[in-house]
């Protein structure tokens, strides 16, 4: 099962019905199995592989990813030779047909949510790190980290179930004075987003906006989350508004100005409901879309205590200033949602904007659209 010397094969069956777990014990007697009763998602997988491993080096592999020949040698060999200050190597990601990018690397936005530098572009024709670079974060679907340092540092937090939980990891490396580095000669080709798909758009949305908001909430310096908090707020309420007022035709009584009459619903019919039945509701947020970034807030309100404890525990092994880590890993601000470019260009955004050291990138700069 693999050309490297002793190395193991764990996998975890992540609550499936299908009958994989029988399949994988019958077909792979020599892989270690980890069957879970239920879906943890990516973060609970790893954290129960990790529970039942001792060994020096762990590699992550996502199940719809196929190893080139030479990977894993490559992965090893790169974290075995690499500094001690290393916890992870993040190897190349490339589709199924080995034509386009998948991942060479990576960045962040002001607001924590993150883009794979030239995805779905042709493959040579982005800049690609070369051995050994350094990148802000390594990809969770193709990656070998030092498994103590790995655990020392809290490994993926369990909260995130899936989506920016290696995003969150790089920024907590760097922050606790540890590097990643990228081995692109560690490739696999990846099937994106087979597996993630079947939790459809909506679910997927709100994984994404709440870890994004828990991300910068954990990992800002104090200073420096103080600066940031107003830009990442406003952006998270005007991207709401603009959903609220555009996607939901029952809602337009949320552009009503303040002490304008409402137009009258009169009418025999509606006099007759409003009797039987009371007044109608005054606005009815039904598209997906906008109950998606409530549902993502939500959770973070809900999980105020549950964050700072978990902030304090990340700014207690801090050993790197922010603006060091973004000298090296610029902030971005990408126009990425309806109404962004408009929101990011108008004076309140301007006002709110953090100074970090920052780049502004259109979205087809850096993933083809």
């Amino acid at each position: 099962m693999s050309d490297v010397p002793g190395a193991a094969v764990s996998v975890v069956d992540n609550g499936s019905t299908d009958g994989s777990a029988l399949a994988i014990a019958g077909r792979f007697p020599q892989a270690r199995l980890f069957a879970l009763t239920e879906n943890c998602g990516f973060t609970g997988g790893i954290a129960a592989a990790l529970r039942g491993s001792t060994a020096r080096n762990v590699v992550f592999l996502n199940n719809d990813a196929v190893p080139e020949a030479g990977w894993l040698a490559a992965l090893t060999s790169a974290i075995d030779n690499a500094p001690p200050d290393v916890v992870s190597v993040g190897g190349k990601i490339v589709d199924l047909s080995g034509q386009l990018i998948d991942f060479i690397g990576g960045v962040m936005t002001f607001d924590g949510h993150a883009l794979q530098t030239g995805f779905r572009y042709p493959l040579g024709s982005r800049p690609e790190p070369s051995p050994g670079d350094e990148i802000f974060f390594a990809c969770g679907a193709n990656m070998i980290s030092r498994r103590e340092s790995l655990l020392r540092l809290g490994g993926f937090d369990d909260d995130y179930f899936a989506y920016l939980e290696d995003v969150d990891f790089g920024w907590r490396t760097w922050i606790a004075g540890h590097r990643v580095l990228f081995e692109p000669r560690a490739v696999v080709r990846h099937a994106s987003a087979v597996t993630s798909g079947r939790l459809g758009d909506f679910e997927r949305g709100v994984l994404f906006e709440r870890n994004a908001l828990q991300t910068v909430i954990k990992n800002y310096e104090d200073d420096v989350l103080r600066e940031a908090a107003g830009s990442v707020f406003y952006a998270y309420l005007h991207r709401l508004h603009h959903y609220a007022i555009t996607r939901n035709p029952s809602a337009l009584e949320l552009t009503r100005p303040a002490m304008q009459s409402r137009k009258s619903t009169g009418g025999l019919l509606s006099r007759i409901r409003r009797k039987l039945f009371g007044p109608p509701a005054l606005a009815v947020l039904d598209d997906p879309l906008t109950t998606m970034q409530f549902r993502a807030l939500q959770w973070v309100v809900a999980n105020e205590a549950r964050l700072s404890t978990k902030r304090a525990a990340v700014q207690a092994q801090r050993r790197r200033k922010d603006f060091e880590i973004f000298e090296k890993f610029p902030m971005h601000f990408v126009p990425t949602y309806p109404g962004d470019e408009a929101m990011m260009s108008g004076p309140f955004f301007k006002l709110l904007r953090p100074r970090l050291t920052s780049v502004d990138r259109k979205l087809g700069d850096i993933i083809r659209t």
